[in-house]
């Protein structure tokens, strides 16, 4: 038997020929019935591609298409990555067993991969504990959150680098408010501002899934890329791996703006002012590098209260985000809270004037 044959949970193990999968806690492949482990290596040494040379390398990824295809959910759209002699599988987002290969895939295998850092038992107990210490959520639900349906889920990302020149000018306001003699009196002064900014941004992480969304992503953020590795398909033994459901090309145009923003606060935060009356800067990018890597979410998928909710954790942090059910009555009074405050204030200023 060959030792590196893939079947559709994992590698044959060495022992007793049973199936493999990677298992977080021992950071290597794990037997499910001899509870044989293998070690895997941590490669840290993660490739960045020269955006401007060819951002389609076939060569560099032909074994890995060759190993793999995509498959379309038909229930939700869901491209899910499956080894060549899986043939079968369920869709990570909808549970859907209707998944259909997808006559053409695109050529990028992953550069590197974050692989999950707990096991789905683990992910279970983390949710458990972090939705406790959420505020708003009804009490029922807080005191035994349902966690019968968690996926693992690798989700593809695009990472950029760039060296960016910024030349900006504009003109910030400086507002002052006084009281004398009981009336108010406000003040407006005008600043104008120009300069140069360079800076060297890394890791610029744009998703590129066909369900989570930008804003879903930031939420969920930030992955440690230090523990960024090369990837090899032992890490993904075990778990499902979603495909880029937008091109590289797309990608960097999101990134670039993303970068802009980063910029725009750096430079601003240089300054104290009131608001900005007019801004503009013209930035010019050099040495732009990216690469394709896939990180690890939980899925916790449930009903309450006869409404469907997703919520998604980052497998790396366990941090939360998505929809999860909320409490009115909690809200309610939260709202009256802020409104008595706001009245008390109010009252305290006009006895105090």
């Amino acid at each position: 038997m060959n030792e590196k044959e893939i079947t559709r949970q994992g590698r044959k193990c060495q022992s007793c020929g049973g199936n493999m999968s990677f298992s977080p806690k021992d950071k290597g492949l794990k037997c499910e019935f001899c509870q044989n482990v293998e070690k895997l290596d941590y490669n840290f040494e993660i490739i960045k591609h020269n955006f401007k040379g060819n951002v389609e390398n076939k060569k560099e990824y032909d074994k890995f298409v060759s190993e793999n295809k995509v498959f379309k959910c038909s229930n939700c759209g869901a491209n899910v990555v499956l080894n060549k002699l899986e043939v079968a599988k369920k869709c990570p987002y909808c549970g859907s067993s209707y998944v259909a290969e997808e006559k053409e895939m695109p050529g990028l295998k992953p550069d590197a991969i974050i692989p999950f850092k707990y096991s789905k038992e683990e992910a279970g107990k983390l949710y458990k504990q972090r939705v406790k210490k959420k505020w708003f959520l009804p009490n029922k639900f807080k005191k035994e959150p349902p966690t019968n349906n968690i996926s693992g889920v690798y989700i593809p990302c695009f990472s950029f680098d760039a060296k960016t020149t910024t030349t900006y000018k504009g003109v910030l306001a400086h507002t002052t408010t006084t009281v004398v003699n009981g009336k108010t009196h406000t003040n407006t002064t005008y600043q104008n501002i120009s300069g140069n900014k360079d800076l060297n941004q890394k890791d610029i992480m744009v998703e590129t899934s066909s369900h989570l969304t930008q804003d879903i992503f930031d939420k969920l953020k930030p992955y440690v890329t230090s523990e960024l590795v090369k990837f090899i398909s032992d890490f993904i033994l075990g778990y499902s791996v979603e495909y880029y459901d937008n091109s590289l090309l797309n990608c960097k145009k999101i990134a670039d703006n993303m970068m802009e923003k980063i910029i725009k606060n750096q430079i601003l935060s240089q300054y104290s002012y009131s608001s900005v009356v007019s801004y503009s800067q013209n930035t010019t990018f050099a040495d732009e590098k990216y690469n394709y890597c896939i990180l690890p979410i939980y899925q916790v998928r449930y009903k309450y209260k006869e409404k469907d909710y997703l919520t998604y954790m980052n497998g790396q942090t366990g941090k939360l985000a998505g929809k999860m059910p909320k409490s009115p009555v909690k809200i309610t009074f939260f709202v009256i809270f802020i409104v008595l405050i706001v009245i008390a204030l109010g009252i305290l200023f006009f006895y105090t004037d």
